[in-house]
């Protein structure tokens, strides 16, 4: 009775009261995952090319977004124009050994025979990893360089389960890449496009089952959306050209992850491991999303 009366005194001064439910929250985050390893330094196949040849084919390409290195002490730092607290060769395996476990997990432990797809590849390194754990692997950016990049990776590794092209992000669709995939990586672009809520709910449309998403967020508790302009590139992380780019808070991204119809997420905590300054001081997240 006193909630009905509480509703008709709200109802005459114009609001009213509607339960909500919550999205579904899975278990699957308590517990910790088994460690995982990227293949580090990477393979290389017997008959490519020699040490030397491999060092005047990375020399042509004055940046690099990742670090590399390859069986027989080879390697190569990344290289960019403008510093990031990122900006050290152990970054990125820290980033792959916090992520991986997760994914794998979606896939009841491994990627044999499992479509993916990486939006916004660059250089290849996620790419490369799923194709060695036994994934077909499709890879896009943009970019025409770094899609040269990825290929000379892939030459180097001597691996045929990957594809890379040359993409523009909002072109994507299952039409184009030959239907859905089994597991979508969605890393390091979202904060990079205009429209964020567009673009998560054009990557939800290429997931069969699974998205992994990896993006600089807005550092505060509000749901907010933070725009920014971005100038002319000049460093290869940079977006691809100059104009508005968005940085949602994590409670937006959860929000928009609700608009577009999800309904099972979870965010991918920070633990005890090392990782990069970003994830740390909270600037930086990852979420497993079902589909």
């Amino acid at each position: 009775m006193i909630k009905q009366l509480i509703r008709d005194t709200l109802r005459y001064f114009g609001y009213s009261i509607y339960r909500t439910s919550a999205p579904s929250k899975t278990s699957r985050r308590a517990g910790k995952l088994p460690p995982l390893d990227p293949v580090w330094p990477l393979p290389r196949r017997a008959d490519g090319p020699s040490a030397e040849e491999i060092r005047k084919e990375f020399a042509k390409h004055k940046l690099w977004f990742y670090a590399f290195e390859f069986e027989g002490g080879i390697s190569f730092p990344a290289s960019h124009r403008i510093q990031f607290p990122s900006d050290y060769p152990e970054a990125t395996l820290q980033v792959f050994r916090h992520l991986m476990p997760h994914i794998l997990q979606s896939q009841k432990g491994s990627l044999q025979g499992k479509r993916v797809l990486d939006i916004a590849c660059n250089s290849g390194f996620w790419s490369v990893q799923c194709a060695l754990l036994g994934a077909e692997v499709v890879g896009f950016d943009a970019r025409v360089e770094v899609i040269e990049q990825a290929n000379l990776i892939k030459s180097i590794v001597g691996i045929n389960n990957v594809d890379f092209r040359v993409l523009d992000f909002w072109k994507m669709s299952p039409e184009r890449l030959g239907d859905q995939f089994d597991v979508v990586l969605f890393i390091g672009s979202l904060h990079v496009l205009p429209d964020p809520l567009q673009a998560l709910d054009l990557a939800r449309g290429m997931c069969r089952q699974w998205m992994l998403l990896d993006t600089i967020v807005h550092p505060t508790n509000d749901t907010v959306v933070k725009l920014h302009w971005g100038p002319e590139p000049i460093d290869i992380r940079q977006p691809i050209r100059s104009g508005i780019i968005a940085s949602p808070s994590k409670s937006s991204v959860e929000l928009m992850l609700r608009h577009i119809g999800m309904t099972d997420w979870w965010e991918i905590p920070a633990g005890d491991s090392p990782l990069p300054p970003p994830y740390r001081e909270h600037r930086r997240a990852s979420w497993l999303i079902k589909v």
